[in-house]
């Protein structure tokens, strides 16, 4: 099975649309986005479960952008879905940003997180 690679201009193309939504733009560091968008690819996670955990939670906690890192990062772990023949199912009555919300407010770690996307993630097929 193969799990694509999100690239720099990925994730600025996400960050873009993320503040179609609202927001300021702009960089903060560059090389926190770059950490943040090669960690799920360092060798250490291996299934797609756990590399859009490590990208969620990268994108989230690394603060790369002056605002709208949630977002992005929301927009950027989907696009990572989708390309890898994915979906994500949510249970009935859930809410997405919530999870988002929770992985910013440290609530949620990255073990708890790659457990929440092993039982969403579905197929696209």
């Amino acid at each position: 099975m193969t799990h694509y690679v999100i690239t720099f201009a990925d994730i600025l193309e996400a960050h873009a649309r993320a503040l179609t939504f609202g927001g300021r733009s702009g960089i903060v560091s560059e090389a926190s986005i770059r950490s943040a968008i090669g960690r799920p690819y360092s060798g250490y996670h291996e299934t797609l479960a756990a590399k859009t955990a490590a990208l969620l939670h990268a994108v989230v906690q690394n603060h790369g952008f002056v605002d709208g890192n949630k977002r992005t990062a929301l927009l950027v772990t989907t696009l990572l879905v989708r390309r890898s023949g994915f979906r994500l199912v949510l249970e009935s009555g859930e809410r997405i940003d919530d999870m988002v919300v929770a992985v910013a407010n440290g609530e949620m770690g990255f073990v708890d997180l790659e457990a929440w996307f092993e039982k969403r993630l579905a197929s696209a097929d």
